[in-house]
C-alpha cells in the first residue's frame, strides 16, 4: 500500500524533494523504484507476460471470441459496482452491436462524473490517483490500482520482446517527473532509479547550452534502451544531428503523444536505432508497434470502435474517432469512451508478425508547437502540461506565446474557480521559466482550434 500513499501524495512531496541535494535526490529515487520494483517485477506480472506470449498465437476467431467474452465480464462488473452506470439496461453482449446500446461517453462526461465512476468493489485505500491532460490542458483525474500497474508491466515488457529487449534491461528515461529544481543550471539534470537500472532525465532543462551535458550522459551509456515523449526526444535529436553527432541506443519506445512521420526519422537518424512507439488512453485502452511497423490493438486490454460523427461504424478505410471500453482498470472502468482521438481500422493482408490483434493506423495531425525561450531553452507540450495535472475546473488551457518574452495562460473556464486555478498555473509557469520570461493569465470563452478541430497546448503566435 505505500505505492497508493506516495502516488497520491506526490504534490505535497515535491517541494521537500527540491530542497534536497542530488546524493539524496538519487536515494529517494531508488526508494520509490524500490517499491515501484516490487509491483513492477512481482511474479504475478512474469505469469501475466508468460499468458501474453501465448496469445500471440490466437486466430482472429480466438480475438473475437476473447473480446465478446471479457466485454460481457467487464459490462456486468460495472453496472453491479459502479454508481454511474447502475441505471444502464442489462445487456446480453454477443456481438459489438449490441455494446452500441449504449451511451458513448465523453471526456467531459468523465470528468464531470469521476467520483460516480470510481467502483465499490476497490475500497478508497487501495486507489492510485492520477491526473491526465492530453494536448488540450482540460485535466482528468483518473483512479487505478497497484495490481493494473503490475499489468501494465507485463504489457510493456511483451512490447519489449517484440522489439528484442529482454526485461530488467538498463533505460533512460524522459517523461514528465519533476526529479531536478526547476531553478538548476548546471549538471546532473537526471536521477537515478538504481533498483529498476533506470536513469530519469529532466524533460524542463532541455538548451543549446544544456546539450552537450545531455549528449554526454547518453553516449557515455549508449546501447541503452531509450524512452520519452515524441516532442522530447525530437528536441533531444536535434541538438544531437546539429552537432553531427550520433549516438547509437539499443531502441527507442515513445509513447504519450502522436509520432509524426519527420520526428520518428530524426530520433531513428539521431540514435541509429529503432522506434517503436505505443498509445494508452486513460487506462482502457492500448495499441503497441510491432517489429514490423504495425500498430496493433492489444486486445486483452480493451475493446476498440472506431465511430462517425454519429456514432455509427467508420467504413472500411475511413477515419472515426475511437471509442474504448477498457478490460483491466477495475477501479475505475470506462464503457464506450471517447477521448477525440481518430484512426481507422488497417486492411489487407495479415501482418508479416503472424499476429492475428486488429491493426489501427492512428490520424496523426500536427497538435502543439514547441515553446523556445529566450535564454535558449526548449519546452515540449508534454513538459508544459505537467503543470496543469492539479487543474480540476478548466475545460481547457493552452500556452499562446505571442512576444519573445511572454507567454500567456489561456484557460477556458469550467465553473467558477477557473481564474484561481488559472493564477496558480500561472505561478508555477513563472517559477519554472524564471525571468527570462513574463507569464500572464486569460480567461477565455473556447480554446484556439487549429484547422480540422486540433487544439494545441502550445500556440506560438511569433514569426518563425
Amino acid at each position: 500500500m505505500l505505492e497508493p500513499l506516495l502516488r497520491n501524495n506526490l504534490p505535497r512531496l515535491q517541494a521537500l524533494y527540491d530542497r534536497f541535494p542530488s546524493p539524496a535526490r538519487h536515494a529517494l529515487t531508488s526508494a520509490r523504484g524500490w517499491v515501484l520494483r516490487r509491483i513492477r517485477h512481482a511474479p504475478e506480472t512474469y505469469a501475466l507476460l508468460r499468458e501474453l506470449r501465448q496469445h500471440e498465437s490466437w486466430s482472429a476467431g480466438d480475438v473475437a471470441a476473447f473480446q465478446v467474452r471479457t466485454l460481457r465480464q467487464t459490462l456486468d462488473e460495472a453496472c453491479g459496482a459502479v454508481p454511474f452506470y447502475r441505471d444502464y439496461p442489462r445487456l446480453q453482449i454477443s456481438s459489438a452491436e449490441d455494446l452500441r446500446r449504449l451511451p458513448v461517453l465523453t471526456r467531459e462526461a468523465v470528468r464531470e462524473n469521476r467520483h460516480r465512476l470510481l467502483s465499490s468493489a476497490t475500497p478508497a485505500r487501495r486507489r492510485i490517483r492520477a491526473g491526465t491532460t492530453g494536448t488540450t490542458g482540460a485535466n482528468l483525474e483518473m483512479a487505478y490500482t497497484p495490481e493494473l500497474a503490475r499489468e501494465n508491466w507485463a504489457f510493456t515488457l511483451r512490447q519489449w520482446a517484440w522489439a528484442g529487449v529482454p526485461p530488467r534491461s538498463p533505460r533512460i528515461t524522459f517523461f514528465g517527473a519533476r526529479i531536478v529544481p526547476a531553478g538548476r543550471a548546471s549538471p546532473p539534470f537526471w536521477t537515478y532509479n538504481l533498483p529498476d537500472r533506470q536513469a530519469l532525465m529532466s524533460i524542463f532543462h532541455l538548451s543549446a547550452k544544456n546539450a552537450p551535458a545531455y549528449l554526454g550522459f547518453l553516449r557515455a551509456r549508449q546501447g541503452q534502451v531509450l524512452e520519452g515523449f515524441p516532442s522530447v526526444l525530437g528536441i533531444l535529436a536535434d541538438f544531437a544531428l546539429q552537432r553531427g553527432e550520433r549516438v547509437p541506443m539499443r531502441v527507442v519506445f515513445t509513447t504519450g503523444e502522436p509520432l509524426h512521420p519527420p520526428v520518428r526519422e530524426k530520433i531513428e537518424a539521431a540514435f541509429a536505432t529503432r522506434v517503436f512507439h505505443y498509445g494508452m488512453t486513460e487506462y482502457c485502452g492500448l495499441i503497441q508497434e510491432c517489429e514490423r511497423g504495425s500498430m496493433h490493438l492489444v486486445p486483452e486490454y480493451g475493446f476498440l470502435e472506431i465511430l462517425d460523427d454519429h456514432n455509427e461504424p467508420a467504413g472500411p478505410g475511413e477515419d472515426g474517432y475511437l471509442v474504448w471500453t477498457g478490460f483491466r482498470n477495475r477501479a475505475m472502468p470506462l464503457l464506450l469512451y471517447r477521448i477525440g482521438d481518430r484512426g481507422r481500422w488497417q486492411g489487407g493482408d495479415p501482418c508479416a508478425c503472424g499476429r492475428a490483434f486488429p491493426r489501427v493506423v492512428p490520424t496523426i495531425t500536427r497538435e502543439s508547437d514547441l515553446l523556445r525561450c529566450p535564454d535558449g531553452r526548449v519546452f515540449s507540450p508534454r513538459a508544459l502540461n505537467q503543470l496543469l495535472k492539479q487543474a480540476r475546473s478548466l475545460r481547457f488551457c493552452q500556452f499562446v506565446h505571442d512576444r519573445p518574452d511572454r507567454l500567456v495562460v489561456r484557460a477556458v473556464s469550467g465553473n467558477g474557480e477557473a481564474a484561481a486555478e488559472a493564477a496558480q498555473i500561472q505561478a508555477r509557469l513563472q517559477a519554472l521559466l524564471g525571468a527570462v520570461m513574463q507569464v500572464t493569465t486569460e480567461i477565455a470563452d473556447e480554446p484556439i482550434a487549429r484547422p480540422g478541430g486540433k487544439i494545441p497546448l502550445i500556440v506560438n503566435q511569433l514569426q518563425p
